[in-house]
């Protein structure tokens, strides 16, 4: 597994070191604030498909010290559906608190719910003894991952953009693992299934044409259909002179169109469900 950018962490590469950077925006130091509780467990309900799920696992932080520390999964609603939200978001969102450096503020995340904190000793090779401070960016040897996945699988994927700029997927999956003493290929992703059992199967859509080639002033008839999707929009390239091809559609249908120039027209159908979609297109000539 490649080592990239991470919502917690973007690891750079100096001679035999390694900094892990988390670009999750600016934050004030060593705080964060949480702005919704969520509830316990994975979406379910209306949340299914509009919320994401956050899991937290503390991996070998669990009991270290004494200290348990079982993994978090959490729901975390959207208060605004439809609206993106970016990893840190969908995390405080669920209720649970990410701290960042001294120096850099939630750019590195040092620590989630108190982990690890300032006074435990983290087994890191080489320094068995090793403190969490949150003044600087953590180890290469001892950090937060993050993961992400859609929903409708059951494997991780590590992130290969920040928090900041990574969108989470409605309906999908949040992941932060501790990784200590691991490689870039060795990091381990959280140890719950991202599977959203609501979504069911991924979209699926058909589009046709009565005719692929009109004379200026005929109609054509457009078909289509839809399965396992939650929304359907049409879409027309170029939009200017396509016809009144545009918007929400029905579950199935059909409609006639009449473009209004010549040239040839390409009418498009995505369903929607989660954050998988499907398109079918078809084109039409207008002589």
């Amino acid at each position: 597994m490649k080592r990239t950018p991470a919502a917690t962490i973007a690891v750079l590469a100096a001679t035999a070191t390694m900094t892990l950077l988390t670009l999750v925006g600016p934050a004030p130091a060593a705080t964060a604030v949480t702005q919704a509780s969520g509830y316990a467990g994975k979406c379910t309900g209306p949340d299914a498909s509009t919320g994401t799920t956050v899991v937290v696992d503390f991996q070998q932080l669990d009991g270290n010290g004494g200290t348990p520390a079982p993994t978090v999964t959490r729901c975390s609603p959207n208060p605004s559906p439809g609206t993106a939200r970016t990893g840190i978001q969908a995390m405080q969102d669920a209720g649970i608190t990410p701290v960042g450096t001294q120096r850099y503020g939630l750019a590195f995340v040092c620590r989630i719910n108190g982990r690890p904190s300032a006074t435990e000793s983290i087994p890191v090779t080489g320094n068995p003894t090793y403190k969490e401070g949150c003044v600087n960016t953590p180890p290469s040897t001892a950090y937060w991952g993050y993961w992400y996945a859609d929903g409708t699988g059951s494997t991780w994927s590590y992130s290969s953009s920040g928090a900041s700029t990574h969108t989470v997927v409605p309906g999908g999956f949040e992941g932060w693992s501790f990784a200590l003493n691991a490689t870039a290929t060795t990091n381990p992703p959280p140890r719950v299934t991202p599977r959203n059992p609501s979504l069911g199967a991924s979209p699926s859509v058909t589009l046709a044409s009565s005719s692929p080639t009109i004379t200026l002033g005929q109609s054509a008839t457009l078909s289509w259909t839809s399965a396992n999707s939650s929304r359907r929009t049409a879409t027309a390239t170029p939009k200017t002179g396509a016809g009144a091809w545009s918007g929400a559609l029905a579950v199935s249908g059909t409609k006639s169109i009449t473009p209004t120039k010549k040239g040839s027209f390409t009418y498009t159908v995505t369903g929607v469900k989660g954050g998988i979609s499907a398109s079918a297109s078809t084109t039409l000539t207008v002589t």
